[in-house]
């Protein structure tokens, strides 16, 4: 029975902590109320307080726009190289000197 009363005290402050991280830390404004009363409600509400700023008070983030480029992962073309192995002059140049080191031989 102690065991049990442990697991849930321990799951509610983890609840807790990780529902007033969220709140504090997120960089969109939380739906309805002020980070303020959310953090009020997330620490003087038991339990519930954290299942509901998950569920009703955590602001969604903005959709991207379709052909914005926040959209995408990553750029489809890229502009030049991204490292010198990508690089083809440099690739280039590595295999002239090889080969110049081999004639020398």
């Amino acid at each position: 029975m102690i065991r049990a009363f442990v697991f849930l005290v321990l799951a509610h402050l983890a609840l807790v902590i990780a529902a007033v991280a969220d709140c504090l830390g997120g960089e969109h404004a939380p739906r309805k109320l002020t980070r303020a009363w959310w953090v009020l409600i997330i620490v003087f509400v038991p339990i519930v307080g954290g299942i509901l700023w998950f569920t009703v008070g955590r602001a969604k983030p903005p959709r991207p726009q379709p052909g914005s480029p926040r959209g995408n992962a990553g750029p489809r073309n890229p502009k030049g190289p991204v490292a010198p192995d990508d690089d083809p002059d440099f690739l280039r140049d590595i295999d002239r000197r090889l080969r110049d080191d081999n004639k020398e031989d």
